[in-house]
């Protein structure tokens, strides 16, 4: 009996045995229906796994990173405070080199605000000069004129005196003689021969082109050029605008050298005078005088300046031959006939006696 009792476990055993086969061999048959679920569940568990260790290396990672970002928060703002200073102190040694600048230059400053002081003061003393000078040429030049224009006068009065009996008893007063006097007075009449040609005659036979300038009365032609009867130069145009040589002379002159200023046809510019408007009033002697010593003249504190042509050939040698020109152009701005502007229809010849006073001054 005890015998049988030693082989009870082994008995059991192979029971249990028989039966774990049996389970064994049930699972196996229903094995095919369960395995993908369980693949399934168990990747989803993995996975689930895997997620978990990765989200842990995360936080791993953020933990090991953390001290770094702070220090690199600090770096930044230690930066910053750095970057600040410096750009404080370069605000201040520019603000320094500025101010040197300013101080190193202050006194050149004045120093030029000096120099433009003394250069002004020179300027204004030179100009009281050059205007003392200009009066002075325009004093001597009327000092040097004054006697041909008086000598002129007394020339005029001469001639007066000695025309024919007959003007001299005409410019009688109306009561110097008895009204029945004047049939008796025609014997009294100059002779033929005594009576002076008329003015425009006169003009003829001494032109250069003979009649030229017949319609032109009180006009003798002397000194190679058309003048007044106390010597003033004077243009001749004629009714189609035809001008004497001085004339043309005096056109070709002034649109060489002062129309620059005084603008096309004598009319003027926004910083010099008409001409054609200055000789209505302006006479020659005063004209002359401008153009040898030339002339400031002040309006509203601006200066004009004339310059002074006393030495210049070019002008001097054709002065008067302006003169005719211009004082044409301000008979027409008078309507006292003249030369209107423009170009002349046409010429006088020149004389000999022209020609070679032009050769001889000009040289």
């Amino acid at each position: 009996m005890i015998a049988d009792l030693k082989f009870l476990p082994l008995i059991f055993a192979v029971t249990a045995g028989l039966a774990v086969g049996a389970c064994n061999e049930e699972k196996q048959a229903s094995a095919p229906a369960d395995k993908p679920a369980a693949q399934a569940t168990a990747a989803v568990e993995a996975a689930k796994d895997d997620a978990k260790g990765v989200a842990a290396k995360v936080e791993a990672m953020k933990d090991a990173a953390a001290p770094k970002v702070e220090a690199a928060k600090e770096a930044v703002k230690d930066a910053a405070a750095a970057v600040s200073e410096k750009a404080g102190d370069l605000k201040d040694a520019a603000v320094a080199k500025m101010d040197a600048a300013i101080d190193a230059a202050a006194p050149k400053v004045e120093a030029a605000k000096e120099a433009v002081k003394d250069a002004a003061a020179v300027v204004a003393e030179k100009v009281a000069d050059a205007t003392d000078a200009t009066a002075a040429k325009i004093d001597a030049v009327k000092d040097a004129v004054a006697p041909k224009v008086e000598a002129a006068k007394d020339a005029v009065k001469e001639a007066v005196a000695d025309t024919s009996p007959a003007v001299a008893e005409a410019t009688k007063p109306a009561d110097a003689a008895p009204a029945a006097a004047a049939p008796e007075a025609k014997p009294a009449a100059a002779p033929a021969a005594a009576t002076p040609a008329p003015a425009a005659e006169a003009v003829a036979a001494a032109s250069p082109v003979g009649d030229f300038a017949k319609t032109i009365d009180g006009i003798e032609f002397k000194d190679a050029r058309y003048r007044t009867k106390d010597g003033t130069p004077a243009p001749v145009v004629t009714k189609d605008y035809q001008v004497d040589w001085a004339t043309w002379q005096g056109f070709r002159r002034y649109h060489d050298a002062c129309h620059v200023c005084h603008g096309p046809n004598a009319l003027g510019s926004t910083f010099a005078p008409s001409l054609a408007e200055s000789l209505k009033t302006m006479d020659y002697a005063t004209f002359y005088g401008t153009v040898v010593g030339g002339r400031i003249r002040d309006e509203g504190g601006t200066k004009y300046v004339m310059p002074a042509f006393g030495e210049d050939r070019n002008i001097m040698c054709y002065l008067d031959d302006i003169y005719t020109y211009v004082k044409a152009r301000s008979l027409n701005a008078e309507g006292k006939g003249g030369m209107p502007p423009g170009r002349p229809n046409g010429r006088e010849d020149i004389s000999a006696e022209a020609k070679k006073n032009a050769a001889d001054c000009t040289g």
